[in-house]
């Protein structure tokens, strides 16, 4: 059913864009061109005017016919029911009245009825003012049921003011569409008109209707490039996205089509305009003829053209956005300023590129705007930029693949990493070794040898990549493929758990004092409140800094008798303490029971969060730099309001776990801080 759904989308766009732009066309560009023409040329406007009105009634009798249509499938669908299979009342008024579809429809359907209302009584109106109020409301109406369209479709599942900035582009998107296309087959008809009729005056008409539609046409395009730009980044917001889903292709298509339909407006604008008004000032008759003939000859390929996208747009409209699938990536290499700034001849190859490119646009300029060796000149411009681009690209080029930018399947939480370090231990470990540095107990006989996945170029790569060598492995080495052995969570469970290996990596250096930019992404986990509610940890982003201790009996119990005293305190720069057991057994709440300790405590999932936490034990003072095997009787992070670790505190560190007064201050000082960075997502990537 999903051709006749795109179809029955494409017969009702059409229409109202056609219907819009009788009366836009009839207001803005006939009316004004007929003026003050003389009583002979009456006769012509009154024909041009029937002809509109006539035109705006069958696009309204053919919208109506659709929508019936339209709600006939649209309710077999939503009821699971056969196409010819009638639908009880009871079913088609709860559609009607309980669905965004159906109040859409309803609301075309009154603005329909009152336009058609009109129409039917427009021969009745006898003064001037009467019969151009009508139309003018004629307008207004068609403007409605077109603007109508963008509650209908993508744009309306948005929320809050990103649902009036879709709505708000979409409509004026859609207007664009319908003054400017729905014009050009009304103005090739009077450029005809003007071509046969053989009267210097008619040229004059069509000379100033050209004008003042070519006026009107590049303010439709002006809103149209605007509010495409607007809903592209809407509905597909990257390039992976754009370029690795049926919605981005099919909107390349579109704007590939847009640009033949916006140069022979071009043409018309800048070559073909100007000759017709010249022709018609210096009373050049045939010349003036010939270029009518051209002009209309162009608006109808810009309308044909029109048709073309519109037939795109309804097979865009029954696609899921493209913001909102898993991209497939095309191409072999991707290109990563941050994974290949570092490497030998990088900078040299990016600015010696960048230079070309630059020259390469200087003489496209000249091109342009020069009056001698332009076709030279833009033969070099072009060849430079390419050149240019091509090096520069080159440089910075890395292998890619498929899932290269696949969203992880499995969201950055504390279980994940736990059973990624489980999985990690049984598969990875003995090539990788146990904390992840490639040293592992084969990694000695291995060519090449194993990645180091502590390093930083685990963080260059995406999910994506790490995803793909997973499932299918790596060409020249060992590495095996895993997608046989493993299901597709558990290998984003791998993944999340070495993104923390490579994150724990770099945060050696954190300590008891607020790290300078907010990087290290606390993982999220839930937990139980005292009220025995569920709650996550990123609940408190955007209301409270969380401090989270890890403890350890009987080690904790004198720092957890000073943390309690300071729980009072710690209420105005609004910090949620939460206690996590590193021992998994249930002498822990016995021994909890005789010390005052009254904030909340992980309890389910627990194992799992100490197991994630615990990976960022590691500090600059290990021995030799591998890290210690001996997990610390406590922890503490502070993590601010964003979702952020920005400080540590554990005893096996130089500076130990401090005073109270040295904590108080830590936490004004994060609690003085503005927000330095946006939420987290809640997947790694």
């Amino acid at each position: 059913m999903t051709g006749l759904t795109v179809a029955i989308r494409v017969m009702q766009l059409g229409a109202s864009i056609t219907l819009l732009g009788a009366f836009a066309f009839l207001l803005l560009v006939a009316q004004p061109a007929f003026r003050n023409r003389g009583p002979e040329l009456k006769a012509a406007f009154a024909r041009l005017d029937r002809l509109i009105l006539r035109l705006a009634a069958w696009s309204v009798l053919w919208l109506a016919g659709i929508a019936l249509l339209g709600l006939w499938v649209q309710l077999a669908l939503v009821t699971d029911r056969p196409l010819f299979e009638i639908a009880p009342p009871d079913a088609l008024g709860a559609f009607l009245l309980s669905t965004q579809y159906g109040w859409v429809w309803l609301v075309r359907l009154v603005l329909m009825g009152i336009l058609g209302g009109l129409l039917i009584f427009q021969d009745r109106e006898q003064d001037a003012r009467d019969r151009w109020a009508l139309r003018l409301a004629g307008a207004g109406l068609a403007g409605g049921l077109l603007m109508a369209q963008a509650w209908a479709g993508h744009a309306a599942a948005g929320e809050g003011s990103a649902l009036i900035l879709q709505i708000t582009a979409d409509t004026l998107h859609l207007l664009a569409v319908g003054v400017w296309v729905g014009g050009l087959p009304l103005l090739a008809v009077l450029l005809a008109w003007a071509r046969r009729v053989d009267d210097p005056r008619a040229d004059a008409i069509a000379a100033e209707a050209t004008r003042r539609f070519s006026a009107l046409g590049f303010a439709s395009v002006l809103i149209l490039v605007l509010t495409g730009l607007a809903n592209a980044w809407t509905l597909v917001g990257s390039v992976p996205a754009l370029v690795g889903t049926d919605y981005g292709r099919l909107l390349l298509l579109k704007v590939s089509l847009m640009f033949p339909l916006l140069a022979v407006a071009a043409v018309n604008l800048r070559r073909e305009k100007p000759l017709l008004l010249d022709s018609v000032a210096e009373r050049r008759h045939t010349n003036a003829r010939e270029a009518l003939g051209r002009l209309r000859r162009n608006a109808l390929v810009e309308a044909a053209l029109g048709v073309c996208i519109l037939l795109l747009v309804g097979g865009l409209g029954v696609l899921p956005p493209a913001r909102h699938l898993p991209p497939t990536w095309p191409f072999s290499f991707r290109l990563s300023w941050e994974a290949t700034k570092n490497l030998p001849g990088v900078w040299s190859s990016v600015l010696l590129g960048s230079l070309i490119a630059l020259l390469g646009l200087l003489a496209l300029g000249y091109a342009a705007a020069g009056r001698r060796y332009r076709l030279p000149a833009a033969g070099v411009g072009l060849a430079g930029v390419v050149c240019g681009v091509w090096l520069a690209g080159r440089a910075i080029a890395i292998d890619a693949y498929p899932t290269t930018y696949l969203r992880p399947g499995v969201p950055y939480q504390a279980i994940s990493i736990a059973n990624g370090l489980r999985l990690y231990g049984e598969h990875c470990a003995f090539c990788h070794g146990v904390s992840g540095y490639g040293d592992g107990p084969a990694a000695a006989i291995l060519r090449p040898r194993p990645a180091d996945l502590t390093a930083k170029h685990t963080a260059d790569h995406t999910a994506g990549d790490m995803f793909w060598w997973l499932s299918h492995g790596i060409k020249g080495s060992a590495m095996p493929g895993f997608q046989d052995r493993l299901s597709e969570e558990e290998r984003w469970d791998m993944i999340n758990f070495v993104r923390t290996l490579s994150a724990a990596e770099q945060a050696r250096s954190m300590g008891p004092w607020i790290e300078p930019l907010p990087w290290l992404v606390a993982p999220d986990f839930s937990h139980t409140t005292s009220l025995g509610e569920g709650q996550m940890l990123r609940d408190y982003r955007g209301q409270q800094m969380v401090l989270l201790i890890f403890f350890s009996l009987p080690a904790s119990a004198e720092r957890l008798a000073q943390l309690q005293e300071l729980y009072p305190r710690l209420r105005e720069p609004r910090v949620a303490m939460l206690g996590v057991p590193l021992q998994h057994d249930r002498e822990v709440h016995r021994e909890l029971s005789g010390l005052p300790v009254f904030f909340p405590l992980v309890v389910e999932g627990a194992a799992e969060v100490a197991a994630t936490y615990s990976l960022f034990r590691q500090s600059v003072h290990a021995v030799g730099g591998q890290p210690s095997s001996t997990i610390p009787s406590h922890l503490e992070f502070l993590i601010d309001r964003q979702g952020y670790i920005r400080a540590r505190w554990m005893p096996t560190d130089s500076h130990g776990l401090g005073d109270m007064e040295e904590l108080l201050i830590t936490i004004a000082q994060l609690h003085r801080e503005r927000p330095r960075a946006p939420a987290p997502d809640e997947h790694v990537h």
